[in-house]
């Protein structure tokens, strides 16, 4: 564990050396080092876990801290540098090297331009030095400067292909939405430092619970600002923008940012400070509203979406508002377990169609797909294991427990529009990889020439695969006394399980109606004027781009446009027109007639003389 800061020096490192002379470097070695940079980092994380089981003591948390040096003091406020190893933090560090060596490796096999080679390794370098300066250091300031580095580095990926202005326009949309929302973080930073005196994370924790009131203002203040903040990195509604502005990075890019980094920013900063949001049940209220309002959002309008990079990208929108349910429930350890979970998922989610869209040379709509369940049967195999996952199989998949345990808590502590909410989004989620499925490979084929893959490419997947099962439902978290564990209440989870099933069960029983048989009589059911405004509706993603332009863009440009010719420079022109007159006028005053001057001599003596008088 001593060498844990070469997880943020290694990259980033890596990352400037890549800025300066990636350009001049061939592709197969701008390949071996961003490899090599992540399987340092897995290095360094294999040491810290074999190191840190090592020595855990039973019923004990272990916590590793490496003080480096001082950042900088005013006064009595001193920010140290140092980092922090516990349970939590080694459990995203093994996540985050973990996927990302997978990632990293599967881009090696899936790139082709060495512009794209060198852009991907170099700005994911950075976004991986970012997210582990987040998860490592133990001081929220200094946390700053990670998060601040995530918003930079998934503007940078966005905006690899920047030649095409609609993907510079992306990558700036998703820069602006990102920054606008750490306002509210850096608010609720302030705020803590002026109730608790202390930025580390751990006297922040102690000192709340010692000095602060559960559910008193100032915790709904900090604990909500806070929320908003982790709210624009885990893409929830309505701070979901950047989210699908990622379609338009190269999909090894969109598989690092929507399943293992950014969105992992903001699961860490609740779990982190979860013992602080424990103390605001106002917050977890909003937080299981926000969550239901992402479910509903993402799920339909992944219905109705034709590009493949959109529909995963929604899908995987909605399976991360199950983790903030488990969050309002309390339930940190079943959050930790389900974010596991939305990890493999998404990933093998995007990896899979990743592929799918290099044999298809490129073709992302896949109504110009069909019938290739014959011509690509493995691929096929893999989305019927994506499609397991999502749709929650009864007792075949871990996401059936897992998920089922999420809304059961939410059931057993009366918030039944959210569980309600919760069932409808795994049935969403079923109709939306069937109808993929079903489009993609049952409809009739409408391609025939395909392009080659190297099957190398496959094996970020085969790894993963077995991870979805049922074979791993809860795995052994080493995060007592670092996040509170709660007793899961398993009265009437057997027939919660079999409502769960017969969700599951309708779900597959609509997708073959709608996909898999359509008739005639589904056709007019589709075609009525309801129906059409609901499809409308969803096709424009809930006119949400709009509500946007016309509440906030607009007036900016107006504003814009009002202060183009600067208003104030008017007074100033006033204020220069009434000292020219002035000086016209004395001006007009020096003729050279002494009679003036003696004139102007009475007036002013005489003016002297009434003012000494009566004042």
């Amino acid at each position: 564990m001593n060498l844990l800061y070469l997880t943020i020096i290694v990259p980033l490192l890596t990352f400037l050396i890549l800025v300066c002379f990636g350009r001049h470097i061939r592709s197969i070695n701008v390949m071996i080092i961003g490899i090599s940079t992540m399987l340092v980092i897995t290095l360094i994380t294999i040491f810290s876990c074999i190191d840190f089981i090592s020595n855990i003591v039973p019923d004990m948390s272990l916590v590793y801290t490496r003080p480096l040096w001082n950042w900088f003091s005013v006064g009595d406020f001193i920010v140290p540098i140092s980092l922090t190893l516990d349970g939590l933090s080694l459990i995203f560090l093994v996540l985050i090297s973990f996927f990302g060596f997978l990632i990293y490796f599967f881009a090696a096999c899936y790139l082709t331009s060495s512009k794209d080679i060198y852009n991907f390794y170099a700005y994911s370098n950075l976004l991986i030095a970012s997210i582990l300066t987040v998860i490592l250091v133990d001081n929220l300031f200094v946390m700053l400067i990670g998060w601040e580095g995530v918003s930079i580095s998934t503007y940078l990926l966005i905006g690899i292909y920047y030649q095409q202005a609609r993907n510079g326009y992306a990558a700036v949309k998703a820069f602006i939405m990102m920054h606008l929302t750490d306002i509210f973080l850096i608010l609720g930073i302030f705020l803590l430092y002026q109730t608790v005196e202390t930025l580390n994370i751990r006297d922040v924790l102690t000192q709340a619970h010692d000095n602060l009131a559960v559910d008193s203002d100032i915790i709904f203040w900090i604990t909500l600002m806070l929320f908003l903040g982790a709210m624009s990195k885990s893409a929830l509604f309505p701070m979901h923008s950047w989210f699908a502005q990622t379609t338009l990075a190269p999909m090894p890019a969109v598989a690092l940012l929507q399943s293992s980094t950014v969105i992992l920013a903001g699961v860490y900063l609740v779990l982190r400070l979860s013992n602080l949001f424990m103390m605001s049940n106002d917050v977890l209220a909003i937080i299981s509203i926000m969550s239901s309002l992402t479910i509903l959002f993402a799920s339909t309008i992944a219905l109705v979406q034709y590009d493949i990079k959109r529909i995963i990208t929604y899908i995987n929108l909605a399976q991360i508002s199950y983790i903030f349910y488990a969050f309002s429930t309390q339930n940190w350890s079943l959050s930790l377990n389900y974010l596991i979970n939305y990890a493999v998922t998404s990933t093998l989610l995007i990896l899979a169609s990743s592929i799918l869209i290099k044999k298809c040379q490129g073709e992302r709509d896949i109504s110009k797909m069909g019938g290739l369940i014959k011509s690509f049967p493995m691929l096929y195999s893999v989305f019927l294991f994506i499609m397991i996952s999502l749709s929650a199989m009864p007792w075949i998949s871990s996401s059936f427990y897992i998920k089922g345990d999420i809304i059961l808590g939410l059931m057993a502590q009366d918030k039944l529009i959210s569980g309600t909410i919760g069932l409808l989004g795994i049935l969403l989620s079923s109709l939306n990889i069937w109808r993929l499925i079903s489009i993609i490979f049952y409809h009739k084929q409408k391609q025939s020439d395909f392009a080659k893959t190297k099957w190398i490419s496959y094996l970020p997947i085969f790894i993963l695969l077995i991870f979805p099962t049922a074979l791993f439902i809860y795995f052994p978290l080493p995060i007592r006394g670092i996040v509170p564990i709660a007793e899961l209440d398993t009265n009437g989870q057997l027939l919660f399980q079999l409502l769960l099933a017969a969700v599951t069960g309708l779900s597959f029983l609509i997708a073959y109606i709608l996909y898999a048989r359509p008739n005639s009589e589904v056709q007019e059911v589709l075609n009525t004027p309801m129906i059409k405004f609901f499809l409308r509706l969803c096709n424009s993603d809930w006119r949400y781009d709009y509500l946007l332009h016309t509440l906030f863009v607009k007036p900016y440009v107006y504003l814009a446009n009002l202060l183009k010719k600067d208003p104030l420079i008017l007074w100033d022109n006033w204020i220069l027109w009434g000292i020219r007159k002035v000086n016209e006028f004395i001006v007009d005053l020096e003729n050279g007639q002494i009679r003036w001057y003696m004139l102007s001599m009475v007036i002013g003596s005489i003016t002297i003389l009434m003012l000494l008088i009566f004042i």
